[in-house]
């Protein structure tokens, strides 16, 4: 996993934060650092920017660096923060101070794909073909005992596919665990193995390994996998969800029509072999309504 230390950040500028969170906003590209919330604090990035590991890197670091105790709630969220949740960051600090007593707090600019996908791993399946056999390989050889193709729900208090959270000391340390686990599974992958796990997706725009799409489902994975971890989502209107930044027409279509069923079957909290074919079929509404007929 490549080296590099965090930049501590000035004393002055954590005065002006909320006692109980502060949240760093990590910039990697030269201009980015103009252009960040205010309410955050920079973090300089560069050495990081071309890491396959992308965000989990950044995670660890901060954590063997002790920064995740800078205050009773931290984390780091990347530039695009503003643009992806459309909201500030003074909206989210004060979303944090209003609702004391969860472990972790987190906002998820992709809500939309809760009503055609069961979970997170689901989803990725559909995104990212073969997502699902390349991280069950990983978990295996991590120790982790996880049956992806099995794993429960991901509604909207579980649900999140980036790194705009908020977390405790407690959950610093059972994220950075897990993480920590698979991260070394990785890197003692046979050539075989790590040849899935670092070739270029190519179901994705960029040239992105599959990786770091792994990775980015590990957060609602662990508050499934651990209950006491007690998340806080930030709420979404029906209005704010269906012009989400995922929202393609298709998923538009999708959210305009099974809303209402999601949102009653997600309150009710029990889900059976009925719901699971639900979702199966809006998987499949979704490829067909986006040219993707299986």
């Amino acid at each position: 996993m490549p080296d590099g230390a965090l930049v501590s950040p000035p004393r002055r500028q954590i005065a002006r934060q909320t006692p109980r969170a502060i949240m760093f906003q990590n910039f990697y590209a030269p201009g980015q650092e103009k252009k960040l919330d205010p309410a955050f604090i920079p973090h300089d990035g560069t050495r990081n920017a071309r890491t396959d590991y992308r965000e989990v890197a950044l995670f660890v670091r901060m954590y063997h660096a002790g920064q995740h105790r800078a205050a009773e709630y931290t984390g780091i969220v990347s530039p695009k923060f503003g643009d992806k949740t459309r909201i500030s960051g003074v909206d989210f600090l004060r979303f944090v101070e209003n609702h004391p007593g969860s472990d972790v707090y987190f906002i998820n600019p992709y809500p939309i794909n809760a009503y055609y996908a069961f979970n997170v791993w689901e989803h990725g399946e559909i995104c990212h073909a073969g997502l699902i056999s390349v991280a069950q390989d990983l978990f295996d050889r991590a120790g982790i005992r996880c049956d992806l193709a099995a794993l429960g729900r991901n509604s909207h208090a579980t649900l999140l596919y980036c790194n705009y959270w908020l977390g405790n000391e407690r959950f610093w340390d059972r994220f950075i665990d897990l993480n920590l686990r698979l991260l070394r599974a990785a890197e003692s992958l046979p050539a075989r193995a790590r040849e899935r796990l670092f070739a270029l997706d190519p179901d994705y725009p960029d040239p992105v390994p599959i990786l770091p799409f792994v990775f980015e489902r590990v957060f609602s994975t662990l508050l499934l996998l651990d209950t006491s971890l007690k998340g806080c989502a930030y709420p979404q209107s029906r209005e704010y969800i269906l012009r989400s930044n995922a929202g393609s027409l298709d998923e538009v279509v999708i959210g305009e029509s099974f809303m209402e069923m999601v949102d009653e079957i997600d309150r009710r909290g029990e889900y059976d072999e009925r719901d699971r074919a639900l979702f199966r079929s809006l998987q499949h509404l979704k490829r067909r309504l986006n040219g993707r007929v299986i």
